[in-house]
């Protein structure tokens, strides 16, 4: 590969073919400089020999047989009876099927409601124009891989407000974990724009030996380079949309059809369709078919400590915050499934975004703050989703607003926590803690007031993030409390007074207050700044909601 001034994106990539002769040529790869055209019977055979080659070498990255299949598959039928419908499955049957992730787009979404159940189940209109592209590719890319059913959401699930969503939505770990394999249509804006179309043209140069060109054998090229998983999946339009970041990380292996190329993802690393190979431990932490096991305490003595842990989860939830929903009220739910492992993998209780294992997890978790592009973060209103309750998620849970979100700047091991200034909110709960219909968690904290007006600029001793906006300016303090979680370590043999040393903490306000009832606050930000800002007087346990 050639790169330019510095840049780590190369410009050009070398490739020869297998045939080609000269000294050394040993270290120059073999590869394609031109692609086969999409859907055609080459570029179809060169994805069937992707999964051949995972399934008989690959250790790991087989579909999970533990779970039952989805409810409902998309039977692409046989040679002789080419019937599209849907069909209901069984939980005692094991079935090979495919399935898609695509974006829905704007606009009319092709699904299956109550009113055309019946019809789907007798045939779909794939011939019908209304019928999207991207649906109609991922059956001819199916059916070319030699499967025979597919899983869609919009069309597997019971869309509206009398079909089955809140029900389905909670199997996406099912769904993405036993499919044999998963088709990604990274280069679709919507169901309408389809993924097996001309791709963007590759500048190629074939090189030739100036001295005698006919006695040379082989080829060797000069290409443009377009090997840039990054910038075509993970920047992609696909992967903004809320639900993709849990399926990529669900998903045994995943084929990803972009506007250069197609590639390929499982747990031995991300391969293009030029022959290029990518190994990078960070992509590979969603691509792990056994994510997350890199959160794993078993994998201490593998480089990966405590801290290291903690940054990964961190960043997965700075990515997820970032991302878009067609329904925000699917926050929650979007990633359930990814928390679910998380919390078996840190050994840990938690929901709501928030960990708690006996020690700091669940003051350091707390401390996530509003992302620095976010003006404001507004609270989700959950009462107009389809739950029984219509119970919001709690306001110290980053997952109850709609808006970026980032963690305060903590030193890993520089921290004193003060494990008993908040206790375990998930005792109660049962294993839907991600659904509002569940009764919502309460934090016991306990709270001090303020006896300074805790201004100061951004990096010094005093900083206030509110989750409305900047602190500066905002009135009220007076009716602050803050729940200190940690304090700044000091050196050892040094002294600093209790009014010095930085205090890292949650700020929260009252919300309720009736007759003889008690008293809710709610979270409205986090901060540090001294001791000195804090009163010693009038500190009390009270219930964060």
């Amino acid at each position: 590969m050639l790169k330019l001034n510095e840049n780590p994106i190369p410009v050009l990539s070398i490739c020869r073919s297998p045939d080609y002769m000269a000294p050394n040529s040993n270290h120059i790869q073999i590869g394609f400089p031109s692609l086969p055209a999409p859907a055609s019977t080459t570029h179809f055979a060169f994805l069937t020999e992707w999964l051949n080659d995972c399934d008989e070498n690959h250790r790991g990255c087989d579909p999970v047989k533990k779970y039952p299949p989805p409810t409902r598959l998309i039977d692409l039928g046989s040679p002789d009876a080419p019937v599209v419908r849907l069909i209901q499955t069984t939980t005692t049957e094991t079935v090979k099927y495919i399935a898609l992730s695509h974006p829905w787009g704007q606009g009319h979404s092709f699904c299956t409601f109550p009113h055309n159940l019946a019809q789907h189940k007798a045939a779909i209109p794939v011939r019908s124009p209304n019928f999207p592209d991207t649906f109609r590719d991922a059956i001819a890319a199916t059916r070319a891989l030699g499967v025979r059913y597919l899983w869609i959401d919009s069309i597997c699930i019971i869309q509206g407000p009398d079909g089955d969503f809140e029900k389905e939505a909670k199997r996406m770990e099912d769904v993405f974990s036993a499919a044999y394999c998963v088709i990604a249509a990274s280069s679709a804006r919507g169901q309408r724009d389809g993924f097996l179309r001309t791709r963007k043209e590759r500048q190629v140069l074939q090189l030739r030996d100036g001295s005698s060109s006919s006695t040379q054998k082989g080829s060797l090229y000069v290409c443009r380079f377009i090997d840039n998983f990054a910038e075509h999946v993970l920047n992609g339009p696909l992967s903004g949309r809320g639900w993709v970041l849990q399926e990529r990380a669900l998903a045994r292996r995943t084929i990803y059809f972009t506007d250069w190329q197609t590639y390929w993802e499982c747990g031995c690393g991300v391969r293009c369709e030029t022959l290029t190979k990518i190994d990078n431990k960070l992509v590979s932490f969603l691509g792990d078919p056994s994510f997350p096991s890199k959160l794993s305490s078993s994998l201490s003595d593998k480089g990966f400590d405590r801290g290291e842990r903690i940054r990964f989860y961190e960043d997965l939830y700075r990515q997820y915050s970032r991302l878009n929903f067609t329904r925000l009220t699917d926050r929650p739910v979007a990633i359930a499934g990814l928390e679910q492992r998380m919390i078996n993998n840190l050994k840990a209780k938690g929901g709501y975004g928030i960990f708690h294992d006996g020690g700091s997890l669940l003051s350091r978790s707390l401390l996530w703050r509003r992302g620095a592009e976010a003006s404001t973060l507004n609270r989700v209103d959950f009462s107009k989703a389809k739950q029984k309750e219509g119970k919001s998620l709690p306001s110290w849970s980053w997952m109850a607003y709609d808006g970026a979100i980032d963690y305060l700047d903590l030193p890993l091991g520089g921290v004193d926590w003060r494990n008993d200034a908040v206790l375990d909110p998930f005792s109660s709960l049962g294993s839907g803690r991600n659904d509002p219909s569940n009764e919502t968690a309460v934090l016991k904290a306990m709270a001090r007031p303020f006896v300074f007006e805790p201004v100061g600029e951004p990096g010094e001793s005093v900083d206030v993030i509110l989750d409305a906006g900047n602190a500066q300016g905002v009135t009220g303090w007076e009716a602050w409390r803050a729940v200190v979680v940690g304090t700044r370590r000091i050196a050892k043999g040094e002294i600093v007074p209790v009014e010095h040393r930085t205090h890292y903490l949650l700020i929260i306000t009252a919300l309720t207050e009736g007759d003889g009832h008690e008293t809710i606050y709610q979270r409205i930000g986090v901060g540090y700044m001294p001791g000195g800002f804090l009163g010693e007087e009038g500190v009390q346990r009270v219930t964060v909601g």
